[in-house]
């Protein structure tokens, strides 16, 4: 059997809310730790997430700047971590219907990228490390600020080439 390496990127872009994907709670950065967040951003039981709708929108903005087509229908699911900053032990994202499919950006020297897809989804929170007391420490501020991740069609054949487009 013979084996061909394919490689894609997935780039996730934080987008410029004023507040997190599915809570009303402030994106701004600098905070102190776990002041920016909610029982909703957090996961607690009985809460539901209400997706923003500048989110949307940034999101079908970025899908048509990369030529692709917006789906009709889109969902959103949940993606099991069991990560320490992730509280609710799942991540909501765009799993199987992302709202932005087949695009390309032309490049520039007949070079020409193909985007297999573009979904939204919630950014995890952060692990704070600390050598001096050997301790790591969450921060959830971060939890619920909104993404989008374009990802791009597997095309290239090593990491050589990966790295001549970067």
């Amino acid at each position: 059997m013979t084996w061909e390496t394919v490689i894609g990127l997935e780039t996730h872009v934080e987008l410029a809310t004023e507040t997190k994907i599915f809570c009303s709670c402030t994106t701004a950065f600098g905070g102190a730790p776990n002041t920016h967040c909610c029982p909703v951003c957090t996961g607690m039981p009985g809460t539901l997430p209400v997706l923003n709708e500048k989110v949307l929108e940034f999101a079908v903005k970025a899908g048509l700047a990369l030529g692709c087509t917006i789906t009709k229908s889109s969902r959103f699911d949940r993606k099991n971590y069991f990560y320490p900053d992730l509280p609710k032990a799942y991540q909501i994202s765009q799993l199987y219907l992302p709202i932005a499919r087949n695009g390309k950006v032309d490049i520039g020297g007949g070079k020409v990228i193909g985007i297999h897809e573009v979904h939204m989804e919630e950014d995890a929170g952060k692990l704070i490390h600390d050598p001096w007391t050997d301790q790591t420490q969450c921060d959830y501020n971060r939890c619920g600020v909104p993404l989008i991740e374009i990802v791009t069609e597997p095309d290239f054949r090593s990491p050589e080439e990966v790295l001549a487009y970067l």
